[in-house]
Protein backbone atom coordinates (compact mmCIF):
# COMPACT_ATOMS: atom_id res chain seq x y z
CA UNK A 1 0.00 0.00 0.00
CA UNK A 2 0.93 3.42 -0.50
CA UNK A 3 1.68 5.11 2.68
CA UNK A 4 -1.54 7.55 1.68
CA UNK A 5 -3.46 4.52 1.52
CA UNK A 6 -2.42 3.14 4.56
CA UNK A 7 -3.42 6.66 6.06
CA UNK A 8 -6.95 6.75 4.23
CA UNK A 9 -7.94 3.46 6.26
CA UNK A 10 -6.82 3.86 9.42
CA UNK A 11 -10.05 5.13 11.56
CA UNK A 12 -8.68 3.96 14.59
CA UNK A 13 -9.99 6.41 17.86
CA UNK A 14 -12.63 6.94 20.43
CA UNK A 15 -15.83 5.30 19.91
CA UNK A 16 -14.62 3.19 16.68
CA UNK A 17 -17.07 0.32 17.18
CA UNK A 18 -13.90 -2.17 17.34
CA UNK A 19 -12.44 -0.92 14.11
CA UNK A 20 -8.67 0.01 13.59
CA UNK A 21 -8.77 0.65 9.76
CA UNK A 22 -10.86 -0.36 6.97
CA UNK A 23 -9.85 -1.04 3.67
CA UNK A 24 -11.33 -1.57 0.24
CA UNK A 25 -9.80 -3.79 -2.45
CA UNK A 26 -12.17 -2.82 -5.65
CA UNK A 27 -10.24 -5.30 -7.36
CA UNK A 28 -10.78 -8.28 -5.33
CA UNK A 29 -13.78 -6.92 -4.16
CA UNK A 30 -13.49 -7.57 -0.53
CA UNK A 31 -13.33 -5.03 1.99
CA UNK A 32 -11.22 -5.55 4.69
CA UNK A 33 -11.95 -4.74 8.59
CA UNK A 34 -9.18 -4.79 10.31
CA UNK A 35 -8.17 -5.14 14.37
CA UNK A 36 -4.69 -4.44 15.93
CA UNK A 37 -3.82 -5.33 19.65
CA UNK A 38 -0.80 -5.00 21.44
CA UNK A 39 0.36 -6.94 24.48
CA UNK A 40 3.21 -4.89 26.65
CA UNK A 41 4.16 -8.36 28.47
CA UNK A 42 7.13 -10.61 27.10
CA UNK A 43 5.69 -14.23 25.69
CA UNK A 44 2.02 -12.67 25.87
CA UNK A 45 -0.96 -15.19 24.07
CA UNK A 46 -4.82 -14.04 23.98
CA UNK A 47 -7.39 -16.22 23.62
CA UNK A 48 -11.14 -17.06 22.10
CA UNK A 49 -12.43 -13.64 24.03
CA UNK A 50 -10.40 -10.82 21.77
CA UNK A 51 -11.48 -13.56 18.87
CA UNK A 52 -15.40 -13.34 19.49
CA UNK A 53 -15.08 -9.96 20.27
CA UNK A 54 -13.67 -8.84 16.76
CA UNK A 55 -16.57 -11.78 15.15
CA UNK A 56 -18.71 -9.40 17.00
CA UNK A 57 -17.29 -6.73 15.10
CA UNK A 58 -17.61 -7.96 11.82
CA UNK A 59 -20.79 -8.50 12.23
CA UNK A 60 -21.52 -4.90 12.06
CA UNK A 61 -20.39 -4.65 8.59
CA UNK A 62 -21.78 -7.77 6.52
CA UNK A 63 -25.35 -5.61 5.04
CA UNK A 64 -26.27 -2.40 4.54
CA UNK A 65 -28.60 -1.92 6.93
CA UNK A 66 -26.19 -2.68 10.13
CA UNK A 67 -23.51 -0.03 8.17
CA UNK A 68 -26.30 2.78 7.98
CA UNK A 69 -26.68 2.00 11.56
CA UNK A 70 -22.77 1.87 12.84
CA UNK A 71 -22.85 5.14 10.56
CA UNK A 72 -25.81 7.32 12.11
CA UNK A 73 -24.82 5.68 15.63
CA UNK A 74 -20.86 6.44 15.80
CA UNK A 75 -19.32 9.09 17.42
CA UNK A 76 -16.00 8.42 15.41
CA UNK A 77 -16.09 11.25 12.73
CA UNK A 78 -13.04 9.28 11.15
CA UNK A 79 -15.29 6.21 11.13
CA UNK A 80 -17.53 7.85 9.60
CA UNK A 81 -15.92 9.18 6.96
CA UNK A 82 -14.56 6.16 6.26
CA UNK A 83 -17.61 4.85 5.29
CA UNK A 84 -18.77 7.61 2.78
CA UNK A 85 -15.44 7.85 1.06
CA UNK A 86 -15.25 4.01 0.24
CA UNK A 87 -18.99 3.65 -0.05
CA UNK A 88 -19.21 0.93 2.16
CA UNK A 89 -22.66 0.00 2.61
CA UNK A 90 -23.31 0.12 -1.22
CA UNK A 91 -20.27 -1.94 -2.26
CA UNK A 92 -21.15 -4.92 0.60
CA UNK A 93 -24.54 -4.31 -0.75
CA UNK A 94 -23.54 -5.25 -4.42
CA UNK A 95 -21.95 -8.38 -3.17
CA UNK A 96 -18.67 -7.30 -1.92
CA UNK A 97 -16.96 -9.94 0.59
CA UNK A 98 -15.90 -8.40 4.13
CA UNK A 99 -12.83 -10.39 5.35
CA UNK A 100 -11.84 -9.80 8.93
CA UNK A 101 -7.70 -8.85 10.06
CA UNK A 102 -6.73 -9.53 13.06
CA UNK A 103 -3.22 -8.59 14.19
CA UNK A 104 -1.46 -8.79 17.32
CA UNK A 105 2.31 -8.90 19.06
CA UNK A 106 0.84 -11.68 21.40
CA UNK A 107 0.34 -15.34 19.97
CA UNK A 108 -2.58 -16.86 19.51
CA UNK A 109 -3.42 -19.87 22.32
CA UNK A 110 -5.33 -23.01 21.58
CA UNK A 111 -8.50 -21.98 22.49
CA UNK A 112 -8.04 -18.82 19.78
CA UNK A 113 -6.62 -21.44 17.08
CA UNK A 114 -9.94 -23.41 17.79
CA UNK A 115 -12.03 -20.72 16.97
CA UNK A 116 -10.52 -19.13 14.35
CA UNK A 117 -10.72 -22.25 12.46
CA UNK A 118 -14.53 -22.19 12.45
CA UNK A 119 -14.37 -18.45 11.22
CA UNK A 120 -13.33 -18.55 7.57
CA UNK A 121 -14.26 -14.98 7.28
CA UNK A 122 -11.00 -13.99 9.92
CA UNK A 123 -7.67 -13.76 8.68
CA UNK A 124 -4.78 -13.97 11.81
CA UNK A 125 -1.63 -12.16 11.89
CA UNK A 126 -0.31 -13.38 15.49
CA UNK A 127 3.45 -12.87 16.68
CA UNK A 128 4.09 -16.56 14.93
CA UNK A 129 2.56 -15.26 11.67
CA UNK A 130 4.01 -11.99 11.75
CA UNK A 131 7.42 -13.52 12.66
CA UNK A 132 7.15 -16.15 10.24
CA UNK A 133 7.21 -13.83 7.20
CA UNK A 134 11.10 -12.99 7.62
CA UNK A 135 11.68 -16.23 6.43
CA UNK A 136 15.17 -17.83 7.35
CA UNK A 137 16.67 -18.81 3.55
CA UNK A 138 18.50 -22.10 5.78
CA UNK A 139 15.40 -23.93 6.53
CA UNK A 140 14.52 -26.23 3.64
CA UNK A 141 11.13 -25.48 2.93
CA UNK A 142 8.95 -26.41 0.15
CA UNK A 143 7.00 -29.49 -0.58
CA UNK A 144 8.16 -33.24 -0.35
CA UNK A 145 6.56 -35.28 -2.26
CA UNK A 146 6.54 -35.97 -6.52
CA UNK A 147 4.83 -34.19 -9.03
CA UNK A 148 4.26 -33.21 -13.18
CA UNK A 149 4.82 -30.71 -15.07
CA UNK A 150 2.08 -30.94 -18.30
CA UNK A 151 4.87 -30.29 -21.19
CA UNK A 152 2.55 -31.62 -23.68
CA UNK A 153 1.98 -28.58 -25.55
CA UNK A 154 5.37 -26.64 -25.50
CA UNK A 155 8.81 -27.22 -26.42
CA UNK A 156 11.12 -27.87 -23.64
CA UNK A 157 14.69 -25.83 -23.48
CA UNK A 158 17.43 -28.13 -21.83
CA UNK A 159 20.23 -27.09 -20.09
CA UNK A 160 23.20 -28.52 -17.72
CA UNK A 161 24.91 -25.96 -15.90
CA UNK A 162 27.27 -28.73 -14.35
CA UNK A 163 25.98 -29.45 -11.11
CA UNK A 164 22.40 -28.50 -11.88
CA UNK A 165 20.12 -29.60 -14.57
CA UNK A 166 17.51 -26.92 -16.09
CA UNK A 167 14.55 -26.90 -18.01
CA UNK A 168 12.86 -24.02 -19.51
CA UNK A 169 9.00 -24.64 -21.09
CA UNK A 170 5.62 -23.23 -20.79
CA UNK A 171 3.03 -25.31 -18.59
CA UNK A 172 -1.14 -24.71 -18.53
CA UNK A 173 -1.67 -22.71 -15.20
CA UNK A 174 -4.35 -25.20 -14.62
CA UNK A 175 -1.62 -27.36 -14.05
CA UNK A 176 0.70 -25.55 -11.75
CA UNK A 177 -2.68 -24.89 -9.76
CA UNK A 178 -2.71 -28.62 -8.55
CA UNK A 179 0.73 -28.10 -6.59
CA UNK A 180 0.20 -28.92 -3.40
CA UNK A 181 1.19 -25.90 -1.09
CA UNK A 182 -0.36 -22.66 -2.73
CA UNK A 183 -3.28 -21.92 -0.38
CA UNK A 184 -1.37 -22.30 2.91
CA UNK A 185 2.22 -20.97 1.68
CA UNK A 186 4.26 -24.13 2.22
CA UNK A 187 4.94 -23.99 -1.62
CA UNK A 188 6.87 -21.07 -1.04
CA UNK A 189 8.57 -21.47 2.38
CA UNK A 190 12.09 -20.38 0.63
CA UNK A 191 10.61 -17.31 -1.07
CA UNK A 192 11.86 -14.00 0.48
CA UNK A 193 8.84 -11.90 -1.32
CA UNK A 194 5.92 -14.46 -0.39
CA UNK A 195 2.93 -13.77 -1.87
CA UNK A 196 3.28 -9.60 -1.16
CA UNK A 197 -0.21 -9.14 -0.15
CA UNK A 198 -2.93 -7.29 -2.74
CA UNK A 199 0.16 -4.97 -3.96
CA UNK A 200 -0.18 -3.55 -7.19
CA UNK A 201 1.42 -6.19 -8.95
CA UNK A 202 -1.11 -8.61 -7.62
CA UNK A 203 -3.80 -6.55 -8.77
CA UNK A 204 -3.00 -6.28 -11.99
CA UNK A 205 -2.09 -9.81 -12.39
CA UNK A 206 -5.49 -10.50 -11.15
CA UNK A 207 -6.96 -7.95 -13.82
CA UNK A 208 -5.40 -9.84 -16.18
CA UNK A 209 -6.56 -13.30 -15.47
CA UNK A 210 -10.09 -11.66 -16.05
CA UNK A 211 -9.59 -10.80 -19.91
CA UNK A 212 -9.78 -14.18 -21.19
CA UNK A 213 -8.95 -12.68 -24.52
CA UNK A 214 -5.42 -11.47 -22.85
CA UNK A 215 -4.75 -15.29 -22.07
CA UNK A 216 -2.42 -16.04 -25.14
CA UNK A 217 -0.99 -13.14 -24.32
CA UNK A 218 0.02 -13.74 -20.68
CA UNK A 219 3.86 -15.73 -21.74
CA UNK A 220 4.40 -11.95 -23.41
CA UNK A 221 4.53 -10.09 -20.22
CA UNK A 222 5.02 -12.31 -17.24
CA UNK A 223 8.40 -13.27 -15.47
CA UNK A 224 7.22 -16.80 -15.05
CA UNK A 225 7.93 -19.04 -12.12
CA UNK A 226 11.11 -20.41 -10.89
CA UNK A 227 10.81 -24.06 -9.21
CA UNK A 228 13.49 -25.92 -7.59
CA UNK A 229 13.39 -29.73 -7.33
CA UNK A 230 15.71 -32.46 -5.89
CA UNK A 231 15.42 -34.33 -8.53
CA UNK A 232 13.70 -34.61 -12.62
CA UNK A 233 12.66 -38.26 -11.85
CA UNK A 234 11.49 -38.91 -15.63
CA UNK A 235 10.56 -36.95 -18.46
CA UNK A 236 8.96 -37.55 -22.03
CA UNK A 237 7.10 -35.20 -24.17
CA UNK A 238 4.15 -35.03 -22.17
CA UNK A 239 5.16 -34.52 -18.82
CA UNK A 240 8.16 -33.77 -16.77
CA UNK A 241 7.91 -35.40 -13.28
CA UNK A 242 9.86 -34.10 -10.34
CA UNK A 243 10.38 -34.84 -6.89
CA UNK A 244 10.58 -32.50 -3.45
CA UNK A 245 9.91 -28.81 -5.32
CA UNK A 246 9.67 -25.87 -3.85
CA UNK A 247 8.55 -21.91 -5.92
CA UNK A 248 11.67 -19.64 -5.27
CA UNK A 249 10.03 -16.92 -7.37
CA UNK A 250 6.49 -16.86 -8.53
CA UNK A 251 4.53 -16.36 -4.82
CA UNK A 252 2.53 -13.62 -6.66
CA UNK A 253 1.65 -15.39 -9.42
CA UNK A 254 0.71 -18.08 -8.12
CA UNK A 255 -1.66 -16.86 -5.41
CA UNK A 256 -3.13 -14.74 -7.38
CA UNK A 257 -3.94 -17.39 -10.24
CA UNK A 258 -5.80 -19.48 -7.46
CA UNK A 259 -7.93 -16.85 -6.62
CA UNK A 260 -9.27 -16.65 -9.73
CA UNK A 261 -9.36 -20.29 -11.13
CA UNK A 262 -12.49 -20.24 -12.16
CA UNK A 263 -11.54 -17.33 -15.19
CA UNK A 264 -8.49 -19.82 -15.87
CA UNK A 265 -8.82 -21.14 -19.51
CA UNK A 266 -6.46 -23.61 -21.39
CA UNK A 267 -5.14 -20.51 -23.26
CA UNK A 268 -3.26 -19.36 -19.96
CA UNK A 269 0.19 -20.61 -19.80
CA UNK A 270 2.84 -19.81 -17.42
CA UNK A 271 6.59 -19.82 -18.28
CA UNK A 272 8.43 -21.76 -15.87
CA UNK A 273 12.31 -22.12 -15.44
CA UNK A 274 12.63 -25.68 -13.12
CA UNK A 275 16.24 -26.79 -11.66
CA UNK A 276 17.41 -29.90 -10.21
CA UNK A 277 19.90 -29.26 -7.09
CA UNK A 278 20.19 -32.56 -6.35
CA UNK A 279 20.18 -31.98 -2.76
CA UNK A 280 22.31 -29.23 -3.00
CA UNK A 281 20.94 -26.59 -0.44
CA UNK A 282 24.59 -23.92 -1.30
CA UNK A 283 22.84 -23.65 -4.50
CA UNK A 284 19.43 -23.98 -3.92
CA UNK A 285 19.88 -20.53 -1.62
CA UNK A 286 22.24 -18.84 -3.95
CA UNK A 287 19.09 -19.03 -6.58
CA UNK A 288 16.76 -18.43 -4.51
CA UNK A 289 18.78 -14.78 -3.17
CA UNK A 290 19.32 -13.83 -6.15
CA UNK A 291 16.69 -14.83 -8.37
CA UNK A 292 14.05 -12.86 -5.59
CA UNK A 293 16.87 -9.67 -5.64
CA UNK A 294 15.92 -8.21 -9.17
CA UNK A 295 13.67 -5.10 -8.84
CA UNK A 296 10.68 -4.66 -10.08
CA UNK A 297 11.04 -2.51 -13.44
CA UNK A 298 8.90 1.13 -12.87
CA UNK A 299 7.74 3.08 -15.24
CA UNK A 300 10.11 5.79 -13.81
CA UNK A 301 12.67 3.38 -14.84
CA UNK A 302 11.15 2.80 -18.54
CA UNK A 303 11.41 6.71 -19.32
CA UNK A 304 14.90 7.10 -18.10
CA UNK A 305 16.27 6.90 -21.43
CA UNK A 306 13.34 9.08 -22.65
CA UNK A 307 15.32 11.93 -23.78
CA UNK A 308 13.17 14.56 -21.68
CA UNK A 309 14.45 12.85 -18.94
CA UNK A 310 18.20 12.86 -19.92
CA UNK A 311 18.02 16.44 -20.62
CA UNK A 312 16.73 17.41 -16.82
CA UNK A 313 19.06 15.41 -15.52
CA UNK A 314 22.18 17.27 -17.20
CA UNK A 315 19.92 20.61 -16.52
CA UNK A 316 19.57 20.24 -12.60
CA UNK A 317 23.27 18.89 -12.55
CA UNK A 318 24.72 22.07 -14.28
CA UNK A 319 22.06 24.74 -12.77
CA UNK A 320 23.07 23.01 -8.97
CA UNK A 321 27.03 23.65 -9.91
CA UNK A 322 26.86 19.85 -9.51
CA UNK A 323 25.71 19.71 -6.03
CA UNK A 324 22.11 17.93 -6.46
CA UNK A 325 21.36 14.96 -8.78
CA UNK A 326 18.39 14.30 -10.41
CA UNK A 327 17.34 10.60 -10.28
CA UNK A 328 16.02 9.40 -13.27
CA UNK A 329 15.93 5.35 -12.02
CA UNK A 330 16.05 3.73 -9.32
CA UNK A 331 19.38 2.11 -7.98
CA UNK A 332 21.51 5.18 -9.71
CA UNK A 333 24.78 5.72 -7.32
CA UNK A 334 24.90 9.85 -6.36
CA UNK A 335 27.01 9.67 -3.34
CA UNK A 336 28.39 12.76 -1.67
CA UNK A 337 25.16 14.87 -3.96
CA UNK A 338 21.77 16.00 -2.98
CA UNK A 339 18.85 13.78 -4.43
CA UNK A 340 16.06 14.66 -6.71
CA UNK A 341 13.62 11.86 -7.72
CA UNK A 342 12.42 12.62 -10.85
CA UNK A 343 9.17 11.07 -9.35
CA UNK A 344 9.36 13.80 -6.36
CA UNK A 345 10.00 16.58 -9.23
CA UNK A 346 7.10 15.65 -11.07
CA UNK A 347 4.50 15.94 -8.26
CA UNK A 348 5.61 19.00 -7.35
CA UNK A 349 5.55 20.18 -11.05
CA UNK A 350 1.55 18.50 -10.82
CA UNK A 351 0.96 20.91 -7.87
CA UNK A 352 2.33 23.97 -8.31
CA UNK A 353 3.15 24.48 -12.13
CA UNK A 354 -0.11 22.15 -13.96
CA UNK A 355 -2.33 23.87 -10.36
CA UNK A 356 -3.69 19.97 -9.99
CA UNK A 357 -2.89 18.82 -6.32
CA UNK A 358 -5.89 16.78 -5.75
CA UNK A 359 -4.17 14.50 -7.96
CA UNK A 360 -1.05 14.22 -6.45
CA UNK A 361 -2.11 10.87 -4.65
CA UNK A 362 -1.72 9.13 -7.99
CA UNK A 363 2.39 9.13 -7.59
CA UNK A 364 1.76 6.29 -10.38
CA UNK A 365 0.50 8.48 -13.12
CA UNK A 366 3.58 11.00 -12.88
CA UNK A 367 5.52 9.06 -14.80
CA UNK A 368 3.39 7.40 -16.82
CA UNK A 369 -0.19 9.20 -18.31
CA UNK A 370 1.01 12.47 -17.22
CA UNK A 371 4.33 12.13 -18.01
CA UNK A 372 4.00 14.37 -20.97
CA UNK A 373 1.90 16.88 -19.50
CA UNK A 374 4.05 17.56 -16.70
CA UNK A 375 7.54 17.20 -18.02
CA UNK A 376 7.00 17.97 -22.26
CA UNK A 377 6.21 21.48 -21.91
CA UNK A 378 8.93 23.48 -23.28
CA UNK A 379 9.05 25.60 -20.46
CA UNK A 380 10.04 22.68 -18.25
CA UNK A 381 13.73 23.14 -17.71
CA UNK A 382 16.16 22.14 -14.87
CA UNK A 383 16.06 25.60 -13.58
CA UNK A 384 12.25 25.39 -12.97
CA UNK A 385 12.77 22.39 -11.56
CA UNK A 386 15.25 23.64 -9.34
CA UNK A 387 13.23 26.60 -8.49
CA UNK A 388 10.03 24.95 -7.59
CA UNK A 389 11.41 22.34 -5.52
CA UNK A 390 13.19 25.07 -3.42
CA UNK A 391 9.73 27.07 -3.03
CA UNK A 392 7.98 23.61 -2.13
CA UNK A 393 10.50 22.58 0.40
CA UNK A 394 9.75 26.14 2.08
CA UNK A 395 6.57 25.42 2.39
CA UNK A 396 6.91 22.35 4.12
CA UNK A 397 8.37 24.10 6.69
CA UNK A 398 5.61 26.20 7.16
CA UNK A 399 2.78 23.36 7.89
CA UNK A 400 3.79 23.56 11.67
CA UNK A 401 1.36 26.81 11.35
CA UNK A 402 -1.67 24.63 10.60
CA UNK A 403 -3.18 23.69 14.25
CA UNK A 404 -4.88 20.35 13.05
CA UNK A 405 -1.54 18.44 13.00
CA UNK A 406 -3.01 15.15 11.41
CA UNK A 407 -4.40 17.70 8.71
CA UNK A 408 -1.06 19.62 8.36
CA UNK A 409 0.60 16.45 8.15
CA UNK A 410 -1.14 14.23 5.73
CA UNK A 411 0.75 13.78 2.36
CA UNK A 412 -1.85 15.90 0.16
CA UNK A 413 -1.66 19.05 2.37
CA UNK A 414 1.74 20.22 1.45
CA UNK A 415 0.54 19.96 -2.01
CA UNK A 416 -2.43 21.79 -1.58
CA UNK A 417 -0.76 24.35 0.30
CA UNK A 418 1.95 25.30 -2.11
CA UNK A 419 -0.53 25.48 -5.12
CA UNK A 420 -2.43 27.97 -2.92
CA UNK A 421 0.71 29.63 -2.63
CA UNK A 422 1.43 29.91 -6.54
CA UNK A 423 -2.24 30.72 -6.94
CA UNK A 424 -1.72 33.54 -4.57
CA UNK A 425 1.50 34.76 -6.69
CA UNK A 426 -0.36 34.47 -10.18
CA UNK A 427 -2.67 37.11 -8.83
CA UNK A 428 0.04 39.79 -9.71
CA UNK A 429 1.95 39.96 -13.83
CA UNK A 430 5.56 40.59 -11.66
CA UNK A 431 4.60 36.88 -9.50
CA UNK A 432 4.07 35.35 -13.00
CA UNK A 433 7.05 36.63 -14.46
CA UNK A 434 8.89 35.65 -11.05
CA UNK A 435 7.79 32.03 -11.56
CA UNK A 436 9.12 31.79 -15.18
CA UNK A 437 12.61 33.35 -14.23
CA UNK A 438 13.82 30.42 -11.78
CA UNK A 439 17.01 30.64 -13.88
CA UNK A 440 17.95 33.86 -13.62
CA UNK A 441 16.72 33.82 -9.79
CA UNK A 442 19.21 31.10 -9.00
CA UNK A 443 22.34 32.38 -11.38
CA UNK A 444 21.97 35.74 -10.01
CA UNK A 445 22.28 34.59 -6.43
CA UNK A 446 18.29 35.20 -5.56
CA UNK A 447 17.49 31.68 -4.17
CA UNK A 448 17.61 32.27 -0.77
CA UNK A 449 15.23 35.67 -1.23
CA UNK A 450 13.16 33.46 -3.01
CA UNK A 451 12.83 30.67 -0.49
CA UNK A 452 12.45 33.31 2.32
CA UNK A 453 9.11 34.62 0.05
CA UNK A 454 7.90 31.54 -0.27
CA UNK A 455 8.04 31.06 3.05
CA UNK A 456 6.29 33.91 4.37
CA UNK A 457 3.17 33.32 2.03
CA UNK A 458 3.04 30.04 2.77
CA UNK A 459 2.61 30.48 6.31
CA UNK A 460 0.56 33.63 6.16
CA UNK A 461 -2.16 30.64 4.07
CA UNK A 462 -1.77 28.41 6.34
CA UNK A 463 -3.00 30.56 9.34
CA UNK A 464 -5.71 31.70 7.24
CA UNK A 465 -6.52 28.07 6.30
CA UNK A 466 -7.33 27.37 10.28
CA UNK A 467 -9.97 29.35 9.95
CA UNK A 468 -11.28 27.91 6.86
CA UNK A 469 -11.31 24.32 7.86
CA UNK A 470 -13.13 24.71 11.35
CA UNK A 471 -17.28 23.42 11.43
CA UNK A 472 -18.71 26.95 11.74
CA UNK A 473 -22.06 24.90 12.22
CA UNK A 474 -22.54 22.99 15.37
CA UNK A 475 -24.48 20.13 13.50
CA UNK A 476 -22.07 19.81 10.70
CA UNK A 477 -19.38 16.28 10.58
CA UNK A 478 -15.77 16.75 11.34
CA UNK A 479 -13.59 18.15 8.14
CA UNK A 480 -13.03 15.22 6.19
CA UNK A 481 -9.67 16.26 5.04
CA UNK A 482 -9.30 12.94 3.28
CA UNK A 483 -11.33 13.17 0.76
CA UNK A 484 -11.88 16.89 0.37
CA UNK A 485 -7.82 17.11 -0.63
CA UNK A 486 -8.69 14.85 -3.58
CA UNK A 487 -11.53 17.04 -4.55
CA UNK A 488 -10.89 19.69 -7.46
CA UNK A 489 -13.73 21.82 -6.40
CA UNK A 490 -12.84 22.12 -2.51
CA UNK A 491 -8.99 22.60 -3.67
CA UNK A 492 -9.99 25.47 -5.99
CA UNK A 493 -12.80 26.83 -3.33
CA UNK A 494 -10.63 26.83 -0.48
CA UNK A 495 -7.40 28.21 -2.65
CA UNK A 496 -9.87 31.32 -4.01
CA UNK A 497 -10.73 31.87 -0.03
CA UNK A 498 -7.22 31.93 0.96
CA UNK A 499 -6.28 34.56 -2.05
CA UNK A 500 -9.39 36.57 -0.98
CA UNK A 501 -8.49 37.07 2.42
CA UNK A 502 -4.56 38.28 1.29
CA UNK A 503 -6.16 40.70 -0.44
CA UNK A 504 -8.48 41.94 2.50
CA UNK A 505 -5.24 42.29 4.46
CA UNK A 506 -3.62 44.09 1.80
CA UNK A 507 -6.01 46.28 1.53
CA UNK A 508 -5.66 47.07 5.38
CA UNK A 509 -2.19 47.21 5.32
CA UNK A 510 -1.67 43.85 7.33
CA UNK A 511 0.45 42.28 3.63
CA UNK A 512 2.54 43.60 1.19
CA UNK A 513 1.39 43.28 -2.14
CA UNK A 514 2.36 40.24 -4.21
CA UNK A 515 3.65 42.36 -7.24
CA UNK A 516 6.05 44.49 -4.34
CA UNK A 517 7.32 41.49 -2.85
CA UNK A 518 8.19 39.58 -6.60
CA UNK A 519 9.50 43.21 -8.55
CA UNK A 520 12.95 42.59 -7.82
CA UNK A 521 13.03 38.56 -8.42
CA UNK A 522 10.78 38.69 -11.45
CA UNK A 523 14.08 40.72 -13.39
CA UNK A 524 16.57 39.24 -11.62
CA UNK A 525 19.52 38.05 -14.15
Amino acid sequence: MEEIDSDDACVDAKHDKGVDAIYVDDVSEIVYIIQAKTKTKDNAEFGDTEIKEFYGTLQQFDSKDKIDEVFSETKNDKLKQAITRTRLASKVESGYDVLGVFISNARANDDAKAILAKLPNIELFDAEAIANDYVDLDVDGGIKGSYYFDTSDSDVIEYDAGGAAARLFLAPALNLLKMEGIADGSLFEQNVRLALGNTKVNKGLRQSIKEKGEHKNFPLYHNGINVLCREISSESEERIEVQDYVVVNGAQSLTSLLAEKSKITDDLKILVKLIETKGDSALSQRITTNSNNQNAIKARDLKSNHNIQQRLKEEVSAISNNNVAYEIKQGETNKGKIVLKNESAGLILLAMDLAQPWSCHQKYKVMDDLHSDIFGRPDVTGARIMGYWKCFESVESALDAIEDKNFAYYNLTKYFLAYAVVSLIRTDPKGVAMLNNMKGIITSGGEKELVDLIGVLAKSLAFDLNAEIVDKDEGAGAFDYKNELKSPSWCKKISARLVAQYSKDILRSKADPIGTLCSELSVAK
